[in-house]
């Protein structure tokens, strides 16, 4: 055996990933944007079918949104669509040279994380309540 260190990467447990990236503000808005976009991604039958059902006829509109359960999927939606661009504007600006020091990272992370709560319970007052 050489006493070669292997620069070959190290396949670590998920949950260790997720301990060591939890503490991270900055790494944390990176997964957790790729996550609003993957519930994005998965929604679209869901955004098609309410559609389909909402335009067909007045009567369709007001039976899909009288039910809770539809109106809770629009709200999934409707959030993860404005944390997705909150945190997308927030990876922009980090992509044109913003943000790039630890310090100003994490605070133009907590920021992003409050305007994108923000969005998320207004979605919920003005869809779901």
């Amino acid at each position: 055996m050489p006493a070669v260190k292997s620069n070959r990467p190290v396949v670590l447990p998920l949950s260790l990933v997720v301990e060591v990236n939890s503490k991270n503000p900055v790494a944390m808005t990176s997964i957790t944007h790729r996550v609003s976009g993957v519930v994005l991604f998965l929604m679209i039958p869901v955004l098609l079918w309410v559609f389909q059902h909402s335009l067909a006829t007045p009567e369709g509109f007001a039976h899909i949104f009288d039910n809770i359960l539809v109106r809770l999927l629009v709200w999934v939606l409707a959030a993860a669509t404005g944390y997705h661009f909150v945190m997308g504007i927030k990876h922009l600006l980090a992509d044109m040279g913003m943000n790039e020091e630890l310090k100003s990272g994490r605070t133009a992370a907590i920021v992003g994380f409050v305007i994108a709560l923000l969005w998320v319970l207004a979605s919920f007052v003005w869809i779901v309540l």
